[in-house]
């Protein structure tokens, strides 16, 4: 019995000190699969799985303003095999807009590791009548109450940025959340609503078949994708430049070397050229190397920052 029970505890030890990981590996993305966060997240679960030897399986959870999945991420247990990736929508915007979210960032995540920043764009149907930030404003104008804008959800960039819209514009616009980026493009290209706020990756293929149109981008500089598109600051709407940047998170508690595991082997992927040029720079998107304490002071400013940008905005969630 005592030779038995010296077995069982030499198993268990040895199972407890497998090297991380020895088990697939699970990314829950919290919004629709189609959008510029389900499309970086399944690259980089290719390649982690590649780098790491193990599956690594992306799990779309929707709903609540991403806050179903990053509940669930904050209540698995704290390993390394279940991680969040998400945008600053998760872990900036949210905790500044809704007071009462099922999830604190601070006490149920440890950041992981950046992976990019991607400009915003104000992309329209193809055959909207209107050329220009100026011209939109017009056409809006002409239609009072009857043109509506598509966000990715209340507290999502696209809704801070629509609402920036109307308050600078004085516009009367219908805001329209929808669970991603998928469905927003869609009912553009449907005509449901007149705009959205799409990354480029998730509109390549519609801007390169005519479908859409962009009439301005965030960030500093014009996107190379789209040289003759101005930034927002550039068309007279620099109150709206607001981009977005996707990372990893896991639960708190999460040990400190599985934390640097997964850390080392995401910058491990941001510093291969040729993954980087084809799967961001070639879609408008800059990488982003941190360690997780850049991040955490970069989620710190970040959240400052989108606290006034909220205020000046007006935007509101129920």
């Amino acid at each position: 019995m005592f030779r038995l029970l010296a077995v069982s505890l030499l198993v268990a030890g040895v199972a407890h000190a497998q090297p991380f990981p020895s088990k697939p590996i699970r990314i829950i993305v919290p919004y629709a699969p189609g959008g510029t966060t389900d499309i970086v997240g399944r690259q980089m679960a290719q390649r982690m799985s590649e780098t790491l030897g193990q599956p690594v399986i992306v799990e779309n959870r929707t709903g609540g303003n991403t806050a179903i999945g990053a509940d669930a991420v904050a209540k698995s247990t704290p390993d390394g095999y279940t991680v969040l990736f998400t945008n600053d929508a998760t872990f900036v915007l949210n905790p500044v807009l809704f007071p009462a979210l099922n999830y604190n960032v601070q006490r149920d995540f440890v950041p992981v590791a950046t992976v990019t920043y991607v400009a915003l764009a104000l992309a329209v149907n193809a055959n909207t009548p209107a050329g220009s930030m100026k011209e939109l404003v017009s056409y809006i104008r002409s239609r009072p109450g009857q043109l509506s804008y598509a966000s990715f959800g209340a507290g999502s960039q696209p809704h801070i940025m629509g609402e920036m819209f109307k308050t600078l514009t004085k516009t009367d616009l219908v805001h329209v959340p929808y669970k991603g980026a998928g469905p927003a493009v869609t009912d553009v290209l449907s005509g449901q609503v007149l705009f959205t706020f799409p990354a480029f990756p998730t509109i390549q293929g519609h801007l390169k078949s005519g479908k859409l149109k962009v009439l301005a981008v965030s960030g500093d500089k014009r996107v190379p994708l789209a040289p003759d598109v101005p930034t927002f600051a550039e068309a007279g709407f620099k109150e709206m430049d607001m981009g977005a940047w996707y990372a990893f998170l896991a639960p708190a508690g999460t040990p400190r070397d599985v934390v640097m595991k997964l850390n080392g082997t995401v910058n491990g992927i941001l510093k291969d050229a040729a993954f980087v040029e084809k799967n961001m720079t070639s879609q408008g998107m800059v990488p982003m190397v941190m360690s997780p304490e850049e991040m955490a002071a970069l989620m710190r400013k970040e959240t400052e920052r989108m606290t006034g940008m909220v205020k000046a905005s007006g935007a509101k969630v129920e």
